[in-house]
Protein backbone atom coordinates (compact mmCIF):
# COMPACT_ATOMS: atom_id res chain seq x y z
CA UNK A 1 0.00 0.00 0.00
CA UNK A 2 1.48 3.22 -0.83
CA UNK A 3 0.20 6.25 1.72
CA UNK A 4 0.44 9.72 0.79
CA UNK A 5 1.07 11.72 3.60
CA UNK A 6 0.82 15.46 3.78
CA UNK A 7 3.77 16.52 5.54
CA UNK A 8 3.56 20.34 5.11
CA UNK A 9 3.75 21.57 8.51
CA UNK A 10 6.76 19.94 9.24
CA UNK A 11 8.37 22.97 7.65
CA UNK A 12 7.10 25.13 10.78
CA UNK A 13 9.35 25.65 13.25
CA UNK A 14 9.62 25.79 16.07
CA UNK A 15 7.33 22.39 15.66
CA UNK A 16 3.43 23.09 16.79
CA UNK A 17 1.98 20.46 18.60
CA UNK A 18 0.82 19.10 15.32
CA UNK A 19 3.96 18.87 14.13
CA UNK A 20 5.05 16.82 17.20
CA UNK A 21 2.33 14.62 16.60
CA UNK A 22 3.31 13.82 12.95
CA UNK A 23 6.72 13.24 13.98
CA UNK A 24 6.06 10.89 16.96
CA UNK A 25 3.23 9.23 15.02
CA UNK A 26 5.15 8.64 11.10
CA UNK A 27 8.51 7.79 12.83
CA UNK A 28 7.07 4.62 14.78
CA UNK A 29 4.48 3.76 12.10
CA UNK A 30 7.20 3.40 9.30
CA UNK A 31 9.68 0.78 12.23
CA UNK A 32 5.76 -0.72 11.82
CA UNK A 33 4.64 -0.84 7.82
CA UNK A 34 7.76 -1.77 6.38
CA UNK A 35 6.05 -3.61 4.08
CA UNK A 36 3.81 -0.27 3.30
CA UNK A 37 5.64 2.85 1.18
CA UNK A 38 5.47 6.09 3.04
CA UNK A 39 5.35 9.54 0.24
CA UNK A 40 5.83 12.91 2.61
CA UNK A 41 4.66 15.59 0.58
CA UNK A 42 5.92 19.21 1.34
CA UNK A 43 6.06 22.55 -1.11
CA UNK A 44 7.10 25.70 -0.92
CA UNK A 45 10.55 27.62 -1.97
CA UNK A 46 12.81 25.80 0.36
CA UNK A 47 12.72 22.49 0.96
CA UNK A 48 12.58 20.86 4.36
CA UNK A 49 15.34 18.75 5.68
CA UNK A 50 13.18 15.31 6.81
CA UNK A 51 16.27 13.80 8.43
CA UNK A 52 16.28 16.38 10.89
CA UNK A 53 12.39 14.73 12.22
CA UNK A 54 13.58 11.22 10.97
CA UNK A 55 16.46 8.91 10.99
CA UNK A 56 17.96 6.67 7.62
CA UNK A 57 16.74 3.43 9.27
CA UNK A 58 13.36 5.08 10.11
CA UNK A 59 12.78 6.27 6.39
CA UNK A 60 13.87 2.86 4.75
CA UNK A 61 10.18 2.82 3.62
CA UNK A 62 9.08 6.75 3.10
CA UNK A 63 10.54 9.00 0.19
CA UNK A 64 10.07 12.36 0.38
CA UNK A 65 8.30 14.33 -2.51
CA UNK A 66 8.42 18.34 -2.67
CA UNK A 67 6.56 21.05 -4.74
CA UNK A 68 8.82 23.95 -5.08
CA UNK A 69 5.97 26.10 -6.06
CA UNK A 70 5.23 28.99 -3.48
CA UNK A 71 2.81 28.05 -0.84
CA UNK A 72 0.78 31.12 -1.21
CA UNK A 73 0.38 30.35 -4.87
CA UNK A 74 -0.78 26.46 -3.73
CA UNK A 75 -3.27 28.31 -1.66
CA UNK A 76 -4.76 30.89 -4.04
CA UNK A 77 -5.16 27.77 -6.97
CA UNK A 78 -6.44 25.32 -4.12
CA UNK A 79 -9.13 28.23 -2.68
CA UNK A 80 -10.18 29.25 -6.14
CA UNK A 81 -9.34 26.80 -8.93
CA UNK A 82 -10.23 23.42 -6.58
CA UNK A 83 -7.05 21.93 -8.47
CA UNK A 84 -5.00 20.53 -8.46
CA UNK A 85 -5.51 17.42 -6.43
CA UNK A 86 -2.58 16.13 -3.63
CA UNK A 87 -1.90 12.99 -5.72
CA UNK A 88 -0.91 15.52 -8.22
CA UNK A 89 1.07 18.28 -6.51
CA UNK A 90 3.20 15.30 -5.61
CA UNK A 91 3.68 13.50 -8.88
CA UNK A 92 2.65 10.46 -7.47
CA UNK A 93 -0.23 7.59 -7.26
CA UNK A 94 -1.52 6.55 -3.93
CA UNK A 95 -3.82 4.08 -1.97
CA UNK A 96 -4.85 6.23 0.48
CA UNK A 97 -4.24 9.84 1.52
CA UNK A 98 -3.26 10.66 5.20
CA UNK A 99 -3.26 14.32 6.41
CA UNK A 100 -2.02 14.82 9.87
CA UNK A 101 -4.16 18.24 10.62
CA UNK A 102 -6.23 20.35 8.45
CA UNK A 103 -4.86 22.09 5.14
CA UNK A 104 -5.82 23.49 2.14
CA UNK A 105 -5.85 19.97 0.24
CA UNK A 106 -7.79 19.18 -2.97
CA UNK A 107 -8.23 15.39 -2.42
CA UNK A 108 -8.06 13.05 -5.54
CA UNK A 109 -11.93 11.69 -6.23
CA UNK A 110 -11.55 7.91 -5.73
CA UNK A 111 -8.63 7.36 -3.20
CA UNK A 112 -9.70 6.82 0.50
CA UNK A 113 -8.65 9.44 2.62
CA UNK A 114 -8.18 9.94 6.28
CA UNK A 115 -7.62 13.28 8.32
CA UNK A 116 -6.63 13.54 12.11
CA UNK A 117 -8.56 16.30 13.63
CA UNK A 118 -6.91 17.25 17.06
CA UNK A 119 -9.81 19.30 18.16
CA UNK A 120 -12.43 21.45 17.31
CA UNK A 121 -12.08 24.95 19.12
CA UNK A 122 -11.63 26.56 16.28
CA UNK A 123 -15.73 26.08 15.95
CA UNK A 124 -16.43 26.30 19.48
CA UNK A 125 -14.31 29.28 20.67
CA UNK A 126 -13.46 31.26 17.74
CA UNK A 127 -12.36 34.24 20.24
CA UNK A 128 -9.73 32.28 21.40
CA UNK A 129 -7.98 33.07 17.54
CA UNK A 130 -6.61 36.09 16.21
CA UNK A 131 -8.32 37.61 13.21
CA UNK A 132 -5.90 36.25 11.23
CA UNK A 133 -6.30 32.36 12.10
CA UNK A 134 -10.44 32.76 12.18
CA UNK A 135 -9.70 34.24 8.38
CA UNK A 136 -7.37 30.59 7.73
CA UNK A 137 -9.70 28.51 9.02
CA UNK A 138 -12.50 30.61 7.41
CA UNK A 139 -10.84 29.81 3.83
CA UNK A 140 -9.52 27.01 4.47
CA UNK A 141 -13.62 25.38 4.60
CA UNK A 142 -12.99 22.71 7.40
CA UNK A 143 -16.50 21.36 7.05
CA UNK A 144 -16.55 20.60 3.42
CA UNK A 145 -12.90 18.46 4.10
CA UNK A 146 -14.17 16.80 7.24
CA UNK A 147 -17.69 16.38 5.01
CA UNK A 148 -15.56 14.97 2.09
CA UNK A 149 -12.74 12.81 3.76
CA UNK A 150 -13.61 8.77 4.13
CA UNK A 151 -12.52 8.53 8.10
CA UNK A 152 -11.91 10.84 10.74
CA UNK A 153 -8.98 9.95 13.42
CA UNK A 154 -9.41 12.36 17.03
CA UNK A 155 -7.36 11.38 20.02
CA UNK A 156 -10.60 11.68 22.63
CA UNK A 157 -13.76 10.66 23.05
CA UNK A 158 -15.07 13.70 23.31
CA UNK A 159 -13.69 15.56 19.98
CA UNK A 160 -15.83 12.59 18.45
CA UNK A 161 -18.84 13.41 20.39
CA UNK A 162 -18.16 17.53 19.13
CA UNK A 163 -17.80 16.10 15.33
CA UNK A 164 -20.71 14.10 15.64
CA UNK A 165 -23.09 16.70 16.97
CA UNK A 166 -21.89 19.45 14.93
CA UNK A 167 -20.60 18.65 11.89
CA UNK A 168 -23.14 15.12 12.07
CA UNK A 169 -20.25 12.70 11.13
CA UNK A 170 -21.40 9.13 11.48
CA UNK A 171 -19.75 7.62 14.13
CA UNK A 172 -18.79 4.69 12.18
CA UNK A 173 -16.40 7.35 10.38
CA UNK A 174 -14.69 8.48 13.16
CA UNK A 175 -11.79 6.45 15.24
CA UNK A 176 -10.16 7.67 18.65
CA UNK A 177 -6.46 7.22 18.91
CA UNK A 178 -5.26 8.86 21.78
CA UNK A 179 -1.61 10.29 21.29
CA UNK A 180 1.23 8.62 22.62
CA UNK A 181 4.77 9.95 25.22
CA UNK A 182 7.85 9.90 23.45
CA UNK A 183 10.32 7.76 25.27
CA UNK A 184 12.40 10.31 26.72
CA UNK A 185 9.94 11.06 29.18
CA UNK A 186 10.35 8.83 31.88
CA UNK A 187 10.97 9.61 36.01
CA UNK A 188 14.45 8.89 36.46
CA UNK A 189 16.41 11.93 36.70
CA UNK A 190 19.07 12.00 34.53
CA UNK A 191 22.28 14.95 33.78
CA UNK A 192 20.82 16.78 31.30
CA UNK A 193 18.40 17.81 34.21
CA UNK A 194 21.12 19.36 36.30
CA UNK A 195 21.78 21.51 33.04
CA UNK A 196 18.56 22.62 32.48
CA UNK A 197 18.08 23.46 35.85
CA UNK A 198 21.70 25.91 35.69
CA UNK A 199 20.57 26.99 31.99
CA UNK A 200 17.31 28.49 32.82
CA UNK A 201 18.68 29.35 36.50
CA UNK A 202 16.18 27.64 38.06
CA UNK A 203 14.27 28.14 41.47
CA UNK A 204 14.33 25.15 43.81
CA UNK A 205 10.93 24.17 43.75
CA UNK A 206 8.32 25.73 41.36
CA UNK A 207 5.00 24.89 39.65
CA UNK A 208 4.93 24.51 36.04
CA UNK A 209 3.19 25.32 33.25
CA UNK A 210 4.23 23.87 29.93
CA UNK A 211 2.24 25.48 26.66
CA UNK A 212 1.88 28.19 24.37
CA UNK A 213 1.47 31.87 26.06
CA UNK A 214 -2.43 32.10 24.71
CA UNK A 215 -5.67 32.82 26.94
CA UNK A 216 -7.32 29.38 25.84
CA UNK A 217 -4.47 28.08 28.45
CA UNK A 218 -5.67 30.24 31.10
CA UNK A 219 -2.00 31.93 32.01
CA UNK A 220 -4.06 34.81 33.91
CA UNK A 221 -5.52 32.33 36.78
CA UNK A 222 -2.40 30.17 36.76
CA UNK A 223 -0.42 33.45 38.15
CA UNK A 224 -3.52 34.78 39.98
CA UNK A 225 -3.64 30.93 41.75
CA UNK A 226 0.20 30.87 42.71
CA UNK A 227 0.23 34.17 44.06
CA UNK A 228 -2.85 33.99 46.20
CA UNK A 229 -1.10 30.94 47.39
CA UNK A 230 1.94 32.44 48.40
CA UNK A 231 0.22 35.15 49.91
CA UNK A 232 -1.71 33.10 52.09
CA UNK A 233 0.78 30.17 53.30
CA UNK A 234 4.17 32.17 52.81
CA UNK A 235 5.71 29.73 51.11
CA UNK A 236 8.05 30.62 48.56
CA UNK A 237 7.14 28.37 45.80
CA UNK A 238 8.05 30.05 41.88
CA UNK A 239 5.95 29.64 38.89
CA UNK A 240 7.94 28.45 35.54
CA UNK A 241 5.74 29.32 32.53
CA UNK A 242 7.67 27.24 29.44
CA UNK A 243 6.34 27.83 25.94
CA UNK A 244 6.36 30.02 23.46
CA UNK A 245 3.72 33.08 23.07
CA UNK A 246 1.04 33.17 20.91
CA UNK A 247 -1.33 36.10 20.21
CA UNK A 248 -3.42 38.51 22.33
CA UNK A 249 -1.12 38.55 25.23
CA UNK A 250 -1.80 42.58 26.46
CA UNK A 251 -3.15 41.48 29.66
CA UNK A 252 -0.69 38.90 30.51
CA UNK A 253 2.31 41.11 29.78
CA UNK A 254 0.60 43.66 32.00
CA UNK A 255 0.59 41.02 34.91
CA UNK A 256 3.84 39.96 34.79
CA UNK A 257 5.17 43.37 35.20
CA UNK A 258 2.68 43.63 38.29
CA UNK A 259 4.62 44.19 41.69
CA UNK A 260 3.42 41.16 43.35
CA UNK A 261 4.22 38.72 40.23
CA UNK A 262 8.19 39.92 40.25
CA UNK A 263 10.43 37.49 41.33
CA UNK A 264 8.45 34.77 41.47
CA UNK A 265 7.08 34.11 37.69
CA UNK A 266 10.10 32.80 35.05
CA UNK A 267 8.87 32.45 31.63
CA UNK A 268 11.70 30.40 29.70
CA UNK A 269 10.19 30.72 26.17
CA UNK A 270 10.10 27.70 23.71
CA UNK A 271 11.23 24.68 24.71
CA UNK A 272 12.61 21.51 22.88
CA UNK A 273 11.53 17.89 23.55
CA UNK A 274 14.94 16.93 25.74
CA UNK A 275 14.34 20.04 28.01
CA UNK A 276 10.45 19.39 28.40
CA UNK A 277 11.10 16.04 29.66
CA UNK A 278 14.19 17.47 32.30
CA UNK A 279 11.34 20.51 32.85
CA UNK A 280 8.79 18.29 34.16
CA UNK A 281 11.24 15.95 36.35
CA UNK A 282 12.29 19.45 38.08
CA UNK A 283 8.70 20.58 39.02
CA UNK A 284 6.96 20.08 42.47
CA UNK A 285 4.03 19.91 40.16
CA UNK A 286 2.18 20.79 37.18
CA UNK A 287 -0.54 23.11 35.99
CA UNK A 288 -2.60 23.21 33.25
CA UNK A 289 -6.06 24.49 33.75
CA UNK A 290 -6.69 25.12 30.17
CA UNK A 291 -10.31 26.15 28.71
CA UNK A 292 -10.49 23.61 25.95
CA UNK A 293 -8.30 20.95 24.43
CA UNK A 294 -8.77 17.92 22.35
CA UNK A 295 -6.25 15.55 24.02
CA UNK A 296 -3.96 18.02 26.15
CA UNK A 297 -0.47 16.37 25.89
CA UNK A 298 1.21 18.10 28.22
CA UNK A 299 -0.90 16.42 31.17
CA UNK A 300 0.02 13.15 30.47
CA UNK A 301 4.08 13.98 29.45
CA UNK A 302 3.81 15.40 33.18
CA UNK A 303 2.47 12.20 34.38
CA UNK A 304 5.23 9.52 32.11
CA UNK A 305 7.93 12.28 34.28
CA UNK A 306 6.01 11.36 37.83
CA UNK A 307 5.36 15.04 37.95
CA UNK A 308 1.83 15.53 39.96
CA UNK A 309 -0.90 17.27 37.45
CA UNK A 310 -3.32 19.87 38.25
CA UNK A 311 -5.87 20.38 35.35
CA UNK A 312 -9.24 21.36 34.17
CA UNK A 313 -12.60 18.99 34.57
CA UNK A 314 -13.62 20.33 31.02
CA UNK A 315 -13.13 18.82 27.44
CA UNK A 316 -10.80 15.98 26.73
CA UNK A 317 -8.60 16.47 29.97
CA UNK A 318 -10.31 14.29 32.36
CA UNK A 319 -10.35 11.37 29.71
CA UNK A 320 -6.58 11.89 29.22
CA UNK A 321 -6.08 12.13 33.33
CA UNK A 322 -8.46 9.27 34.51
CA UNK A 323 -8.43 9.52 38.36
CA UNK A 324 -4.76 10.41 38.45
CA UNK A 325 -4.82 14.32 38.52
CA UNK A 326 -6.85 17.25 40.76
CA UNK A 327 -9.25 18.32 38.84
CA UNK A 328 -10.88 22.15 38.94
CA UNK A 329 -13.22 24.38 36.81
CA UNK A 330 -11.26 26.53 35.03
CA UNK A 331 -13.78 29.17 35.24
CA UNK A 332 -13.35 29.60 38.56
CA UNK A 333 -10.19 31.30 39.59
CA UNK A 334 -10.65 30.99 43.23
CA UNK A 335 -11.04 27.35 43.00
CA UNK A 336 -7.27 26.55 41.31
CA UNK A 337 -6.02 28.39 44.84
CA UNK A 338 -7.79 26.37 46.95
CA UNK A 339 -6.88 22.99 45.06
CA UNK A 340 -3.44 24.50 44.78
CA UNK A 341 -2.84 24.37 48.13
CA UNK A 342 -4.46 20.93 49.29
CA UNK A 343 -1.69 19.57 47.01
CA UNK A 344 1.30 21.89 47.72
CA UNK A 345 0.32 21.21 51.64
CA UNK A 346 0.09 17.39 51.28
CA UNK A 347 3.27 15.48 50.70
CA UNK A 348 1.14 12.16 51.49
CA UNK A 349 -0.82 13.51 48.78
CA UNK A 350 1.76 14.83 45.90
CA UNK A 351 2.86 11.32 46.40
CA UNK A 352 0.14 9.66 45.38
CA UNK A 353 -0.70 11.55 42.29
CA UNK A 354 2.59 10.55 41.46
CA UNK A 355 2.25 7.04 41.42
CA UNK A 356 -1.16 7.10 39.82
CA UNK A 357 0.33 9.67 36.98
CA UNK A 358 3.01 6.83 36.13
CA UNK A 359 0.29 4.56 35.92
CA UNK A 360 -2.24 6.15 33.98
CA UNK A 361 0.36 7.57 31.71
CA UNK A 362 1.76 3.78 31.08
CA UNK A 363 -1.35 3.27 28.84
CA UNK A 364 0.03 5.76 26.14
CA UNK A 365 2.01 4.94 24.07
CA UNK A 366 2.97 6.24 20.22
CA UNK A 367 3.36 1.99 19.21
CA UNK A 368 -0.15 1.75 20.17
CA UNK A 369 -0.96 5.09 18.26
CA UNK A 370 0.46 3.65 15.28
CA UNK A 371 -1.02 0.44 15.64
CA UNK A 372 -4.56 1.73 15.67
CA UNK A 373 -3.62 3.78 13.36
CA UNK A 374 -2.43 1.39 10.87
CA UNK A 375 -5.29 -0.84 11.16
CA UNK A 376 -7.10 2.25 10.01
CA UNK A 377 -5.33 2.43 7.07
CA UNK A 378 -5.60 -1.05 6.07
CA UNK A 379 -9.40 -1.56 7.13
CA UNK A 380 -10.28 1.51 4.43
CA UNK A 381 -7.70 0.11 1.44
Amino acid sequence: MRILVDARHLSHKPLSGVGEYTKQLLGTLFAQAQSHEFVLFTSGKKKVNLETFFTESQCNSCRHQHNNTPNKLLKLKTLLQKTPSIDHLANTSADLVFLPNLNYTILPQFVPSVLTAHDLSWHLFPHFYSQRMRFWHTFLRPRTLIKRVTHLIVPSENTKHDLVKIFNKSQRAISVVPHGVPRNFFPESIPHDLYVKQHHQLPKRFVLFMGTLEPRKNILSIINAVATYRKQTRDDIHLVLAGGWGWNNRELKKRLKAHDAQGFVHTLGYINADDRASLYRLATLSIWPSLYEGFGLPVLESMACGTPVITSRTSSLPEVVGNAALMVDPYQPQDLAAILKEALQSPGLLVELREKGLERASQFSWEKAAKQTLKVFEELV
